[in-house]
């Protein structure tokens, strides 16, 4: 399956109970973004021209190779990346206004690419907290793929990137840890 992720960070995850599944709307976009979209995410791209540029708000076929297609699913994004062509490196992002504890979403891609397939997610600064390979294949089948994303015991993931050949997400789902209520500091007059 999957399972190379870095030590440190964030835990590497395969489903997030309690989460908020957060749609993306439906309208076929081909490009490099941005979209805002759901309570403050902002979805953009690298990849401009390959392709026909990344893809965002599609339910239409869209092919992985070796790990079949998705087709009437989503709405999706995908980096439509041409991954066959070289060993140029595109990566879609989903930018966070509000930093939130957990990401991920339901994923396939296609595994014959030049380069690795990563997941990460970073924090406000851009600084990398945690980052896995995808691995994984499935059966050809149509609508296949898998759930994968990151845990942080704090709301500090501001960004969550996927990169390289063609890697697809539906379900987009974030978590956020409700703030605890500071304490008060009463002051005393004299």
């Amino acid at each position: 399956m999957v399972i190379s992720a870095n030590q440190g960070g964030a835990a590497f995850v395969t489903s997030l109970p309690g989460g908020t599944v957060i749609p993306m709307p439906y309208g076929v976009y081909f490009g490099p973004g941005p979209i805002t979209f759901g309570p403050g995410i902002t979805w953009s791209s690298t990849n401009a021209v390959h392709g026909g540029g990344s893809v965002f708000g599609s339910t239409g076929n869209y092919g992985f190779g070796p790990n079949g297609c998705w087709d009437g699913f989503g709405p999706f994004g995908a980096l439509n990346d041409a991954y066959i062509r070289d060993n140029v490196t595109d990566t879609m992002t989903f930018a966070f206004s509000t930093p939130v504890s957990a990401v991920g979403g339901f994923m396939n891609y296609a595994p014959d690419g030049n380069t690795p397939t990563i997941i990460a997610v970073y924090d406000a600064g851009n600084n990398l907290i945690e980052s896995a390979e995808l691995t994984f294949l499935t059966d050809r089948g149509t609508n296949t793929g898998f759930f994968y994303g990151f845990r942080e015991t704090s709301n500090t993931i501001s960004y969550f990137r996927l990169t390289d050949n063609c890697i697809g997400i539906t379900n987009l789902t974030t978590k956020v840890i409700p703030n605890a209520i500071a304490p008060i500091m009463l002051l005393l007059l004299e």
